[in-house]
């Protein structure tokens, strides 16, 4: 069973104010309301429940909310369905969050443009180094595309979180940031990375309620 914090909360359209709950958790709230209230309980999931609850989605659920998410970066409907199922077929085949690859690539690429490359040489969607080419049982070795460029991306991602074990510590060798001499901010990379996972995260699964949150009616006067 999901270790999921409840939050108590009344409707009214009468004037609503908040007020603290001494006998629950911090993470409980009451909202206590006048008059024609609807009590309901709503589970809020922790972090790594709703890790769990994402990867309990099917590609059906989860592929519309990350069309819509890679279609702020990207105008081009066919480019960002194409990136979408891509993100879900390496997601699943290599065990990692959707959210999460889909994090990476937008830090790393926030324009979505499959010919990008740094000056350092890091190429497509996913700025893979090209000393990774071909070499990750990918289809290709063209890291410019679309597929090849975010099965490379992944495994490498999945790799440096099997052998770390830490999400944080994964995305600071995804980015080359070892020792942070070359870069010295790179240390903010996972923070940012994982932010932006989180937001997705959260939109993922309000889009796939009510498997997402449960609200479950208590009382009704």
């Amino acid at each position: 069973m999901l270790s999921i914090a409840p939050l108590v909360m009344m409707f009214s359209f009468a004037e609503v104010k908040a007020t603290p709950d001494s006998a629950s958790s911090d993470s409980t709230a009451v909202v206590a309301v006048a008059t024609d209230t609807v009590t309901v309980q709503l589970t809020i999931p922790t972090a790594a429940d709703s890790l769990v609850m994402e990867s309990r989605l099917t590609r059906t659920e989860l592929r519309p909310t990350l069309e819509r998410y890679f279609g702020r970066f990207n105008n081009d409907p066919a480019l960002v369905r194409k990136v979408a199922r891509a993100v879900l077929r390496e997601a699943e085949r290599q065990q990692v969050a959707p959210s999460l690859i889909a994090a990476v690539l937008v830090t790393e690429n926030t324009t979505l443009k499959p010919a990008a490359r740094s000056s350092v040489g890091a190429t497509g969607l996913m700025q893979v180094m090209p000393m990774h080419a071909g070499k990750l049982d990918c289809d290709s070795a063209d890291l410019v595309d679309v597929d090849s460029n975010i099965c490379h991306g992944t495994r490498i991602l999945a790799r440096n979180l099997r052998r770390t074990k830490s999400p944080s510590t994964a995305l600071l060798r995804y980015n080359g940031c070892v020792r942070g001499t070359n870069t010295p901010d790179c240390h903010r990379y996972p923070g940012r990375v994982l932010a932006r996972a989180g937001r997705l995260r959260q939109e993922i699964l309000a889009a796939a309620e009510p498997r997402g949150a449960t609200i479950v009616a208590l009382a009704e006067r």
